[in-house]
């Protein structure tokens, strides 16, 4: 028989139903100040986006929290909470006329059994930077 015409991956592609996973954002983000390839053409603001979620099953939260397991159900409200932050961050840049966002932080925390998600960044509209010719050519 012969051999795929791929190399297989080492890492197994993300079962999408079952592992937790982070949908793309609209716009260019970055947690650095820059982003390669591009200028920052204009400096809008700052912009964020928060959420709140609440555990249904607490009682089966602290058992899993309690085992060395990690509780994917946990895993998987994070993500969602994350990416929902994320969105409403990405909207607000967009609506004051950003097309990519810098600097972004995350912050999470707990408040009387609901977990909250942070995200805040930097509104940047950036343009491609012009491919320089090598002059040794």
């Amino acid at each position: 028989m012969a051999p795929p015409n791929r190399t297989p991956s080492l890492r197994p592609e993300p079962s999408f139903e079952t592992d937790p996973h982070c949908r793309t954002p609209s716009v260019l983000t970055a947690t650095t100040d820059t982003l390669p390839g591009h200028r920052i053409a204009k400096v809008i603001g700052t912009v964020h986006g928060i959420t709140t979620c609440a555990r249904k099953d607490t009682k089966s939260f602290l058992k899993a929290v309690g085992s060395a397991n990690e509780a994917k159900s946990l895993t998987h409200m994070l993500y969602n909470a994350r990416d929902q932050a994320i969105e409403r961050m990405v909207r607000d840049c967009i609506s004051r006329g950003g097309n990519a966002i810098v600097g972004m932080g995350f912050g999470e925390s707990e408040i009387l059994g609901f977990a909250q998600v942070s995200v805040y960044g930097t509104a940047v509209f950036v343009e491609r930077e012009k491919k320089q010719e090598d002059p040794f050519k």
